[in-house]
């Protein structure tokens, strides 16, 4: 009884370390059938492509092509390592021709965003509609940043929206600035602060509610410092909108930035008084990995996004 022979496996492609440039050469004796034509289209010798044809029929231990009547018939071997190499070709093409250009109309590309809370509702209620009108092929992943110092990294093609003391630079990363903005004191309409000039001390004096996890409040607190006052929180919440909804159902007051704190309800709860500290502001920037600069898809984005929030704004 004879004994099975074991299978032998098959070298990979990286074992056999071929040069790119053969499967090129074989795309094109497939598509050419002749050894004298292919090497016109190559711009090379015969003997080249001969002596490349025999590195190729050795590294697949396959003849790839038998003489005919009408010239060299491909293998099957052959019909599918030069399909395969059509294929990756035409989609190398692509690829470099999409870094070159970005047609919005017909991309499909995913982006990442991430941007604060504050932001979020005066930017996607545009940005995402004027996608869909004009990039109905791009995706949008966006999220808001929790609070986590970590979030800060920038990671891959990753877009920040974000709050940042002004004057702010970091070398890491490219940056436009949106817009630099500025904060009110907003409080309920019958509150008692209302009837006179909030001063220094007496916005100090008044019960707050805070706004944790956010740049813009750390800067207000910054301030008073400086100037000997702090000020009493009672509520410490996650978001502008709580502190809006705390706001006009008791005598706390919120620090807030002047775009959030607009009611656009007929029948207003809320009044804004200027904050009694007139260089306590805070910027909205838009920044990326620099990597990205010219990434042309990504500048696209980048465009649209500013367009949008300062047309919200």
């Amino acid at each position: 009884m004879l004994a099975a022979s074991m299978p032998q496996s098959r070298p990979t492609l990286r074992s056999r370390k071929i040069d790119l440039n053969l499967l090129v050469m074989l795309e094109t004796l497939v598509a050419e059938r002749s050894v004298s034509k292919a090497a016109v289209r190559l711009g090379l010798t015969q003997s080249a492509v001969s002596h490349a044809l025999g590195r190729l029929r050795l590294a697949f231990g396959d003849p790839l092509f038998v003489r005919a009547p009408t010239g060299m018939n491909p293998t099957r071997r052959a019909l599918d390592i030069a399909a395969a190499t059509r294929a990756a070709l035409e989609q190398l093409e692509r690829t470099i021709d999409d870094a070159a250009v970005f047609d919005p109309a017909t991309a499909e590309r995913t982006f990442r965003l991430r941007l604060s809370e504050y932001i979020s509702s005066h930017l996607l209620q545009r940005l995402c509609p004027a996608l869909r009108r004009a990039a109905p092929g791009v995706r949008l992943d966006a999220a808001h940043f929790s609070g986590d110092p970590r979030e800060d990294e920038i990671i891959g093609d990753e877009i920040h929206v974000r709050l940042g003391a002004s004057g702010t630079v970091s070398e890491d990363r490219a940056r436009l600035r949106l817009v630099d903005e500025k904060f009110v004191v907003l409080m309920r309409r019958g509150h008692p602060a209302r009837r006179r000039k909030l001063t220094l001390a007496g916005y100090a004096a008044l019960d707050h509610v805070k706004v944790v996890g956010t740049i813009g409040t750390n800067i207000i607190d910054d301030a008073l410092r400086l100037r000997g006052y702090a000020r009493n929180i009672v509520f410490s919440v996650p978001s502008w909108r709580d502190a809006r909804h705390i706001v006009a159902n008791s005598d706390l007051v919120a620090a807030m930035p002047a775009r959030w704190a607009r009611d656009e309800d007929r029948q207003a709860v809320h009044v804004a008084s200027a904050f009694p500290i007139d260089d306590v502001r805070f910027a909205i920037d838009l920044e990326w990995d620099p990597r990205y600069r010219t990434d042309p898809g990504h500048a696209w984005l980048r465009s649209l996004i500013a367009r949008e929030f300062l047309a919200g704004v």
